[in-house]
């Protein structure tokens, strides 16, 4: 079982957040970087079409790993906010300088299928595991196709997300042929960390209710 604990920035139902870089660096990172991330998330729709909704298989993705994963990074900064940038100034140097390789090894980036109509994005947040005892620090950005965590010195808060952490370590021309077998997680509430679909969600409901009422 697990709670939220802290829960700072916003959790947005739709959009990508503000932009929390200068507009000229929008500008650049969105020219080195937009057009292999929209090609990773069209493999990604055409995967899941191709499925039939159902990807339990491994498929092939081939991309630039490097600019896909730097685009993500840019999309963590609208979750999070200016703050981000004054705390995280590795991962400001990993984006505006195209060339820069490589991820602090604290910081590690998942990913999974949200075939849910249902969006949502969180600034950092932090869940406490009560089973495992554990906290676990992670901002999300989910939208349809994949949704995205990104964990900050913490375990993944679900271990069925695919850790895509390695695209860092490519350079910024290398074009990579990769095998995935990505899972399809449930994005029904705007809770970060939360993939329970509607039935379990209800579940929990009829079962909170029940132990509430008077005996």
């Amino acid at each position: 079982g697990w709670r939220v604990e802290i829960l700072r920035g916003k959790v947005h139902q739709l959009g990508s957040g503000d932009h929390t870089l200068c507009e000229k660096c929008n500008n650049h990172t969105g020219a080195w970087y937009g057009k292999a991330f929209a090609d990773w998330t069209y493999q990604a729709f055409r995967v899941i079409s191709f499925a039939k909704d159902e990807p339990t298989l491994y498929y092939q993705f081939r991309i630039f790993p490097l600019r896909v994963i730097k685009q993500i990074v840019c999309m963590f900064f609208s979750a999070n906010g200016p703050s981000f940038r004054t705390v995280h100034p590795d991962l400001v140097k990993f984006i505006l300088n195209r060339e820069d390789r490589y991820l602090n090894p604290k910081i590690r980036i998942y990913c999974y299928y949200n075939l849910s109509p249902v969006s949502r994005q969180s600034g950092i947040a932090s869940l406490l595991n009560i089973e495992r005892q554990q906290l676990q620090t992670f901002s999300e950005i989910a939208y349809m196709p994949l949704g995205y965590i990104m964990t900050l010195e913490s375990e993944v808060p679900d271990n069925r997300p695919v850790d895509i952490s390695f695209f860092a370590h490519y350079r910024y021309n290398d074009w990579k042929e990769f095998s995935f077998k990505i899972p399809v997680l449930s994005v029904y509430t705007y809770f970060p960390g939360d993939y329970r679909n509607r039935d379990e969600v209800l579940a929990t409901l009829r079962e909170s209710r029940s132990q509430s009422k008077p005996r």
